[in-house]
């Protein structure tokens, strides 16, 4: 036991549980199929096994890490611990911040307990911490959003937001049925009312930061709800705490500082959280059935007592290793593979279908035919590395329980027992075979075992957990066309011989494009067109959607990943992808429901548009929709990314028949969305075509191929199917799959590219790949591998050990990924080379496979040398390229430029970044003024009132003066109190510099959660006065009417923002009504319509 002095120093004295622990569980006949009794789903994690003999003693001054403190409420905690766990965490969110619980009121902390359930306890918390004497008073006019007055306008985004409802059924659930979160339990009564739900929705996040004294803290955040992964599903959201790691903190750390951080366990409330994985930034911590002990002030970790409430409800760290990933049934994995493997639990994932044991068979991997042994085949041999098989009746089922897929997939990409990859549908299997839903596993998808018997016998045993039995998908297969060029992408078109106007013209019209969607309608009757171009641009729809489906986006569909060319690794369990949705969540980029403004440009647009305003008339929308041009600019500034129209990209896949050639690929679409060399509409890609996916670095990642039809292959649609023979050079084979020439790919979810425009393709000059597709022997040489097996860490370490000892010792390789790669800077250097020595020369091709290696470093317990890294450092750290420094500031605020030393091209031809940096300066330049001709601010200054606008208040003003003339004076001084109380807050605003035209700068560059937190209140403020009006029931149409008006005499160019941020939907229904004929629709149909196709085709038909 270690203890740790309280942060304020009061003592308590707390009589310490017995150290010994044990585990109770409840034994049952478990069903083979599924792992559940034939009555209810229960838990069949294994009983805790009594601690044996410690005949082990830990090195020699090895002391147990120390606890975190993250929050603790002392000796209020016990009342605490009585809630239920979403308010004890909001408990100890507050107490993290500095909340000093000892002006808590007893009495009602104690009530708060009565609250049995998370939805109705949680808020409660933060009525009660507001109104102890540390919390900070309401200004006037502040309302919460989760306050009764505004409840019922917020209940939307607050119902895709709280996860306390979502939690209650979680916990609910899973008390009376532990397996009862996984999904896939239909036919069960307790889910009689929402068959498909599943658990482990609900995210429990914290951020790491560092105090100016050098100390890590843990901020904890909101709860909030996303997606799930195996993890959370199968133990329960509340076990399990993602904590988030800014880049900088990992650049800036010092040693093994953060690893060691990580190691102690972490006290949140009463509850004992250990770290057991870090991947991209991200560490996660799960809950222990360890007790705090805490004596005066000072906090320890212990053993919780036998039999007490925590020994039978929660697991040890060690119960949750050895149920995913068991040290002596993998004791052949090397430890950092073995680490890795964490990964396949914490997939961003959705349960599909439960199979039966006996129907997840095996299936061996074909094997470049020139491996002589011994051992296993090198990746780039194994011909079908990574993608085994299912039949139409799994891809069936997934399609109804995935109704947002199209079609029923070709491949699936997904984590089943202790494997990965993808599944690919198959269409030789007779009805029998077809009868019951069933996989087919390869070796090379298999990365954690689960019984000792051999693959070919058993890959799960009967008995599974039904976890493990189940298919968790992460995304099905689609085909995405147009794609899109990246820098590394055209570095190597170009290096090959492709005329760099090819890369300036397809720059232009890709711009142009876009751009004439936005700027060519016009007139009252394009308004249509204009708005279906800007949802379009924006994705407008699938925004809404990932606002309120953030859990299911990437599963769905809804979303595609973009690779930029800086990034470490791709985002194939989804935390990238995760974090994203859940900041599109935040109240940041939902409308606000009291003035009615959408957060987004696109989205304000649109709004405005469909109640009758035009852009040629209203100022605010030509400068939104300004904005939303020069955005797109900007964006092709910035990140230099365009589309080919004759290209896609889609999984690759090996030939399921074996019917392809060397060479050959079979590329076609479910639908006619590709263009083929002479212009026409088709489904199939026919010709040569290039191939290539990221990353790209080194000249052969872009190989040339024929994609061909094969009559066997016709129902493999939305995959790019990859031949299973060894690719071939001049006729040589160079014994390897394709995918392996491309990036080192493989077939467990990497995607490809094909370019099929015969500009690009005609020109391509094909590299020799025994120059470039294999690692120089000198990165060996620079590198460290830790290829310690588990059998070794087994013997070093044994199961006698004390528990907490071999926690630690464990953690030195789950938590790996804290320790730099060094990744991206090697691909920084990469750069560097290929500017000053050229593409092909021998150190650029060196430091590329560095980068390579170091970026599966994590997987594979690779590291870099220091002194090799010292003396890479001093050879290509120094300086910076030009075109890439131009390229970042063209994003930045003007002036912000800082010098720099540039890195100086040798004797070698103009590098095509250099000339397409010019050329996209030119064109954006040009395109930039063409936006201001279009949308010209000074059109502003002539624009006239808003007739429709104003009437409201003229009218209003014209009734009051009838009444004053009989002698009733009330409606004037209504109206009188109406301008007081507007004009008020147009002169505060413009004091705060808020939206006018001065000030604009300080205020857009605050982060958009601070900038809408703003916004929020002015409407707020806006709609809360005055109060008791006898003649309007509901001023809102008087004060927005009179707000337009009174900025249109005051603001400069006669308007500002201010009446659109605090009365958009006030301003947009006079509008609506003026122009006739208006329709009311309720939100939940409004934000899904769109703009018919039909009507689409009959505008173009017309035009």
């Amino acid at each position: 036991m270690s203890l740790k002095r309280k942060r304020d120093g009061k003592d308590e004295p707390e009589e310490a549980p017995p150290r010994q622990v044990t585990k109770v569980t409840q034994e049952q006949d478990v069903h083979p199929s599924t792992g559940s009794s034939a009555e209810t789903l229960v838990d069949p994690l294994p009983a805790t096994t009594p601690t044996p003999p410690v005949d082990f003693t830990p090195p020699a001054g090895w002391q147990a890490p120390e606890p975190v403190v993250v929050a603790n409420a002392g000796h209020y905690q016990h009342f605490i611990d009585r809630l239920a766990w979403g308010a004890q965490w909001e408990f100890a969110r507050y107490i993290n911040t500095g909340f000093d619980v000892t002006f808590l009121d007893i009495p009602k902390l104690v009530g708060l307990s009565e609250l049995s359930t998370n939805a109705t306890a949680a808020p409660e918390v933060k009525k009660l911490v507001e109104r102890t004497k540390k919390a900070v008073p309401q200004s006037a006019g502040q309302a919460d959003p989760a306050s009764d007055e505004y409840t019922a306008a917020y209940a939307r985004e607050l119902s895709a937001k709280l996860p306390w409802n979502e939690l209650d059924k979680e916990e609910e659930i899973l008390r009376d049925h532990p397996l009862g979160g996984l999904g896939c339990n239909h036919d069960k009564p307790f889910l009689a009312n929402d068959p498909d739900w599943y658990g482990g929705k609900v995210h429990f996040t914290a951020q790491l930061h560092k105090e100016r004294r050098g100390e890590y803290r843990l901020n904890l955040d909101r709860p909030a709800l996303g997606s799930s992964n195996r993890f959370t599903r199968r133990f329960g959201s509340r076990r399990f705490i993602r904590v988030r790691v800014p880049k900088g903190l990992l650049w800036e750390a010092k040693g093994d500082e953060l690893p060691e951080y990580f190691k102690r366990p972490f006290i949140v409330g009463n509850a004992v959280f250990r770290a057991f994985y870090a991947k991209e930034q991200n560490v996660f911590l799960f809950r222990t059935n360890e007790a705090v002990l805490r004596h005066g002030g000072n906090y320890g970790v212990v053993p919780s007592a036998p039999g007490s409430k925590m020994a039978r409800e929660e697991y040890s760290l060690l119960d949750l290793i050895k149920w995913h990933n068991d040290l002596e049934l993998n004791a052949d994995q090397a430890m950092a593979k073995w680490a890795a493997r964490f990964a396949l639990g914490l997939s961003n994932s959705i349960p599909g279908i439960r199979l039966e044991a006996h129907h997840i068979r095996f299936q061996d991997d074909i094997i470049c035919e020139a491996f002589a042994g011994p051992g296993k085949p090198p990746s780039e041999m194994q011909m079908t590395d990574g993608c085994g098989f299912a039949n139409r009746a799994v891809m069936r089922a997934l399609k109804g329980k995935f109704p947002s897929w199209q079609d029923e997939p070709t491949a699936i990409q997904c984590r089943i027992g202790g494997a990965k990859g993808l599944l690919l549908v198959r269409h030789d299997l007779t009805a029998d075979e077809e009868i019951h839903p069933t996989v087919w596993l390869r070796p090379s998808q298999l990365k954690i075992k689960y019984t000792s018997l051999p693959l070919n016998e058993c890959l799960l045993p009967p008995d599974s957990d039904p976890a493990l039995l189940t298919i968790d998908v992460l995304r099905a297969s689609r085909m995405h066309s147009p794609a899109r060029l990246s820098i590394e992408t055209i570095t190597n078109l170009a290096e090959n011989g492709v005329p760099h106007e090819c890369f300036k013209e397809l720059f232009k019209v890709n711009l142009q494009e876009r751009l004439d969607a936005l700027l060519q309608y016009k007139e009252p009757a394009d308004m249509p067109l204009l708005w279906n171009a800007i949802a379009r641009e924006g994705g407008v729809i699938t925004a809404r959607i990932v606002r309120e489906a953030a859990g299911v986006a990437r599963a769905a569909g809804y979303v595609a990943d973009d690779y930029d060319d800086d990034v470490e690794a791709d985002d194939e369990d989804g935390l990238d992808g995760l974090d994203k949705a859940l900041r599109e969540q935040s109240s940041a980029w939902w409308e606000d429901p009291i003035s009615g403004l959408p957060s987004s440009l696109e989205e304000t647009c649109l709004t405005l548009l469909e109640s009758g305003f035009i852009p040629k008339t209203c100022p605010v929308l030509r400068a939104k929709l300004r904005e939303v041009a020069k955005r797109v600019v900007t964006t092709f500034e910035t990140r230099c990314k365009f589309s080919v129209p004759m290209s896609c990209s889609a999984f690759i896949v090996p030939d399921p028949y074996g019917v392809l050639g060397p060479n050959e690929i079979h590329v076609k679409c479910s639908r006619r969305a590709f263009i083929d060399q002479e212009g026409r509409a088709t489904d199939l890609v026919i010709g040569d075509a290039l191939v290539t996916r990221h990353p790209c670095k080194v000249p052969s990642d872009v190989q040339k191929v024929k994609a061909v039809f094969n009559d066997r292959l016709r129902h493999y649609c939305d995959v790019i199917v990859i031949s299973t023979k060894s690719h071939m050079w001049q006729g040589q084979s160079l014994n390897r799959h394709l995918a392996s020439l491309t990036g080192g790919g493989d077939y467990d979810g990497d995607t490809m590219e094909v370019f099929w425009d015969p500009l690009i393709v005609n020109s391509f000059e094909e590299p020799d790949p025994h120059l470039f597709a294999s690692e120089p022997p000198e990165v060996q040489q620079c590198l460290l591998k830790s290829t310690r097996p588990v059998s070794a860490f087994l013997r070093e370490v044994p199961p006698t050990a004390p528990a907490e000892y071999r926690i630690f010792a464990l953690q030195e390789y789950l938590l790996g990924a804290l320790k730099r790669s060094h990744a991206s800077t090697y691909s920084i250097w990469w750069e560097k080379c290929t500017y000053a020595l050229g593409y092909s020369h021998r150190e650029t091709v060196f430091l590329a496979y560095m980068f390579c290696a170091l970026l599966d470093g994590i997987k594979t317990g690779v590291t870099i040398n220091p002194e090799a890294f010292e003396r890479h450092q001093k050879q290509w750290g120094p300086g910076a390229l030009r075109w890439k420094v131009e390229m970042k500031e063209r994003g930045e605020t003007p002036g912000n430029a800082n010098p720099f030393r540039e890195v100086k091209r040798q004797s070698l031809p103009r590098f095509i970044m250099d000339i397409l940096s010019e050329h996209v300066k030119v064109i954006c330049k040009k395109q930039l003024n063409r936006i201001y001709a279009e949308t010209r601010a000074d059109k502003d200054r002539g624009s006239c009132r808003d007739e429709d606008l104003a009437r409201p208040w003229l009218d209003a003003e014209r009734r009051a003066a009838e009444l004053r003339d009989v002698g009733e004076k009330g409606m004037s001084e209504e109206l009188e109190r109406i301008k007081q109380h507007v004009e008020s807050l147009w002169k505060e605003k413009r004091t705060q510099g808020g939206r006018g035209t001065s000030g604009k700068a300080s205020f857009t560059e605050l982060p958009i959660e601070r900038r809408q937190d703003i916004l929020r209140q002015q409407s707020r403020d806006f709609h809360a006065s005055p109060t008791g009006l006898r003649y309007f029931d509901d001023p809102t149409t008087i004060k927005a009417s009179y707000a337009y008006i009174y900025d249109y005499e005051h603001a400069a160019g006669k308007w500002s923002r201010f009446p659109w941020d605090v009365a958009a939907r006030a301003l947009c229904e006079i509008k609506a009504k003026a122009k006739g004929g208006p329709k009311t629709l309720a939100e939940d149909f409004h934000r899904w319509m769109t703009i018919s196709p039909v009507y689409l085709r009959h505008r173009a038909q017309n035009a």
